[in-house]
């Protein structure tokens, strides 16, 4: 103090200044806020499941600061369920296998962070529809046939 002024202490030439937060001996990694690992929340429980892109998905979302979101994958049995209650229109027995597709996919969105239940409930809504649209017109043919 040479000049007359005051200095904060640990602010004094020569010295740089010291992290307030950081511990004595250790290391803060450059990407940890508050000189630590990051917590895992406590709600978050792991899956058993044989997909990797839902925990792929979970660690994108659920990790960092929160502003980050992933771009989100529709389940494939979820469209398969659209396309094939599509299908249903033209073919008959197409609708059926809609129908077990979206209930599967619905079932399989339930634990996971993919999109695509609109997709499911697309294709369920198509296959019921569709299952009695076909069961309509064979009856209504089976109807016309016999009074032939």
């Amino acid at each position: 103090m040479d000049d007359g002024q005051w200095r904060a202490p640990g602010r004094e030439e020569g010295v740089p200044p010291r992290e307030p937060y950081a511990s004595a001996g250790a290391a803060v990694p450059a990407g940890e806020p508050y000189g630590g690992a990051p917590a895992r929340s406590p709600y978050v429980t792991p899956s058993s499941s044989a997909f990797d892109t839902s925990e792929r998905h979970r660690d994108r979302v659920l990790g960092g600061a929160g502003y980050d979101s992933p771009a989100y994958r529709n389940d494939r049995v979820a469209v398969a369920a659209m396309v094939f209650g599509v299908l249903g229109v033209v073919v008959p027995g197409l609708c059926l296998i809609a129908i077990a597709f979206g209930h599967l996919g619905l079932r399989r969105l339930r634990t996971s962070y993919e999109g695509g239940r609109g997709l499911a409930v697309a294709g369920l809504a198509l296959g019921y529809a569709m299952t009695a649209v076909w069961t309509g017109l064979f009856l209504l043919f089976l109807s016309a046939r016999t009074m032939i």
